[in-house]
């Protein structure tokens, strides 16, 4: 592995690197931005994107380092890890924390995120390869964030909206967000629910278990009482049938002793009528032909036909009982049927799923239930909250000059195109913020350099400084004339705020701008330097080491 290295302390006013082309001024530039995450547009023929780079700065009177290698980004406070990760969604949170960065900007998916790296250096650096032009390329992943997000973060450190303002509209733009994502929550179970009910036909049976084993055992009680009713109503038919037969019986014995009694009456009256006397046949006992003997054998008859008729009057008293006993009986077996029927369904394998899936519909569709309400509560929770955010934004804006920072702006920009020696744009007076001038040929850079010199202007601070170094990649460009040239460095030396940090890099030195530090790039791609190594892997190999070692810790 290649053992080279190269260090450089920037001026806390103006540095200037001075060198002709190949010499690494680009290489320094894009290296220290690339240090924080932010790609610069513009590749490095021959280098190495997976060398160390370490930039030491300080916010405030706090001095922090960051480093990067490859994906991995860390940051320390003295030697202490502050944070470290491979996600440049999560380095944007510790980069912006650390700075006091608060703006968030919607990406490309309308999802609210914390503006990145190379936005909080976007106004502040004018890139050989991607500022000199209409559009704002200045860093390659700008893109991810939508098309308001170059406005809106000209408008925060323009103060066209207060600080504050960013972090109440960021705030605002995440509960609007939740808000969404628990409507659509809302939308999707409400067509769940309705799914289910199409997919799954309802069970008519609408019991728990309890109130399903309750049934059980009361069709079990009735069915039981019913088979006891039945078993008395037979043994009351049987006991009738008994008795009928008997009846039957007696009612053909009877009516045979009367055929025989007539028969021995009609004998009596022919023997009596040619013997005068008769002579019982059982006995031999002989009986004259008196009228009494006539009269005892008439009342035998009687007697006869009267027990007949009683049997037979018995007998249709039986057969009535017993058809009533035959209807009940019957009415009894479809009652139980019924009921055996309706237990053997209960108990059986079909209705008992239909018992079970009554009761996982009904606890699906109570579970969606709660859910929807639960999240409807937190609709209504987070509502309120925009609604409250939408009150204090109101209220900060109601004395705020959002026009002020914008009238800077547009008599700035109109100063430095004269000095420029750009004829002054028609439109001037109404230019927007994140309007980037599209001049083409020698005038271009001249004008550009005077539209970054007006956003400079508008966004110092009372102290006359900048949230950021002022970062100038070579001016000259298009082939700027000595007097041009002039002119462009003017713009810097005269307009750039008096506390701002400046670092511009440039071919030839400029009377006009005049560095507190001044460095040479002599050598052609050969910035970097054996010589220098162990001094700086002495202090930065043992960062590297901090970061790989707590980067594994949080992934294991």
């Amino acid at each position: 592995m290649e053992q080279k290295a190269f260090s450089q302390a920037f001026h806390p006013r103006k540095t200037l690197f001075l060198g002709g082309n190949s010499t690494g001024k680009s290489t320094i530039i894009k290296s220290l931005f690339r240090a924080f995450d932010a790609d610069p547009t513009g590749d490095l023929r021959g280098w190495d994107y997976d060398a160390i780079i370490t930039v030491d700065f300080s916010v405030g009177d706090v001095e922090y380092t960051t480093l990067r290698r490859g994906d991995l980004k860390a940051l320390f406070r003295g030697t202490r890890l502050v944070g470290v990760t491979t996600s440049s969604a999560r380095w944007n949170e510790i980069f912006s924390s650390v700075v006091g960065f608060q703006l968030q900007l919607m990406d490309r998916e309308d999802n609210v995120r914390v503006a990145s790296p190379s936005m909080f250096f976007l106004p502040f650096y004018v890139n050989q390869d991607g500022s000199f032009f209409g559009n704002w390329d200045t860093f390659k992943n700008t893109k991810q964030f939508d098309s308001n997000s170059i406005l809106h973060t000209l408008e925060y450190f323009a103060q066209v909206r207060p600080f504050k303002y960013f972090a109440l509209k960021g705030e605002e733009k995440t509960v609007k967000s939740r808000i969404s994502e628990l409507e659509v929550d809302v939308s999707t179970l409400q067509r769940t629910r309705l799914r289910l009910r199409r997919s799954i036909k309802a069970s008519p049976v609408k019991l728990t278990t309890t109130g399903f084993e309750k049934e059980v055992q009361e069709l079990v009680k009735l069915a039981n009482e019913l088979g006891t009713k039945q078993d008395s109503v037979r043994s009351e038919i049987v006991e009738g049938q008994e008795l009928a037969r008997q009846l039957i019986d007696q009612i053909r014995l009877s009516e045979a002793a009367l055929r025989e009694h007539e028969a021995d009456f009609k004998s009596v009256g022919q023997a009596t009528e040619d013997q005068g006397v008769f002579r019982c046949p059982t006995c031999h006992a002989e009986h004259d032909a008196s009228f009494h003997t006539f009269l005892e054998l008439a009342e035998d008859a009687r007697e006869l036909y009267r027990l007949k008729e009683r049997l037979q009057q018995n007998l249709e008293s039986v057969a009535g009982r017993l058809a009533r006993y035959r209807r009940e009986s019957a009415t009894l077996r479809h009652q139980y049927l019924d009921v055996s029927n309706v237990l053997n369904v209960k108990k059986g394998r079909l209705t008992f799923q239909d018992v079970v899936k009554s009761q996982g519909i009904d606890a699906a569709e109570n579970v969606l239930d709660l859910e929807i309400a639960s999240i409807q509560k937190l609709i209504v929770t987070a509502t309120e909250l925009a609604l409250d955010l939408k009150i204090k934004i109101e209220a900060l804006m109601k004395n705020h000059d959002i026009t002020a920072p914008l009238t800077t702006f547009r008599n700035t920009f109109k100063e430095l195109l004269v000095i420029a020696d750009v004829v002054e744009f028609p439109n001037v007076d109404k230019w927007k913020l994140n309007k980037r001038p599209t001049d083409s040929g020698s005038p271009g850079p001249r004008s550009v350099v005077a539209y970054y010199g007006a956003l400079w202007s508008a966004m110092r601070g009372s102290d006359s400084s900048l949230p950021s170094p002022v970062v100038i990649d070579s001016p000259n460009q298009n082939a700027q004339d000595k007097k041009h040239l002039e002119r462009v460095m003017g713009i810097l030396a005269s307009k750039t705020p008096e506390n701002a940090q400046v670092i511009l890099c440039a071919e030839d030195p400029s009377e006009v701008f005049k560095p507190d530090l001044t460095v040479d790039l002599l050598r052609e791609r050969a910035l970097l330097e054996t010589s220098q190594f162990e001094g700086i892997a002495y202090r930065v190999i043992p960062l590297a080491e901090q970061a790989i070692a707590e980067l594994a810790r949080i992934q294991e």
